[in-house]
């Protein structure tokens, strides 16, 4: 489905400047993921991974731009007569999103909390790191989710990543 020639003439402008911006970070996303896992010295495998928390939280669940405000956009950009499909699959996307909520959860935790804040009831006290903890698989699962996103966004078949 190429969404760009759906939504609405005065949209396209913003929708393709805002797929660009989050198709770049996503990249970087993946980017950054792709070089914690063969970084061999701890402070840059430390740094790539505190920033891909922080990058795909802030994509998830920020209080600016997001993915889910990007689907907004577009939902609020397209004609009535595309709505029916257009939406079908925009709202499997929300539902794989509630379905994530427990690792975006935790992301934002450990961005909020340990990373970007350091919040003394959280970052100092090893009996709370659970409650803060991120896994490589929980980022992983994170970005294929962006991923899938984009490629449909950018008119790219959906595949089952």
């Amino acid at each position: 489905m190429d969404v760009l020639s759906i939504v609405k003439l005065e949209k396209q402008k913003g929708f393709l400047i805002r797929l660009k911006v989050l198709t770049e970070e996503i990249s970087l996303l993946r980017v950054e993921i792709e070089l914690f896992k063969t970084s061999n010295h701890p402070a840059i495998s430390d740094s790539l991974f505190d920033a891909s928390i922080i990058r795909a939280s802030k994509l998830v669940r920020n209080s600016g731009f997001t993915m889910k405000s990007f689907r907004e956009y577009v939902r609020q950009g397209c004609p009535k007569q595309f709505r029916r499909e257009l939406y079908r699959i925009m709202d499997d996307f929300d539902k794989e999103e509630v379905l994530l909520a427990g690792r975006i959860k935790k992301l934002k935790n450990r961005r909020d909390r340990v990373i970007v804040h350091m919040d003394p009831r959280y970052a100092f006290h090893p009996e709370r790191e659970d409650e803060n903890r991120v896994d490589l698989e929980d980022l992983e699962v994170i970005c294929c989710h962006l991923e899938k996103q984009i490629a449909f966004f950018s008119g790219k078949p959906l595949d089952d990543r």
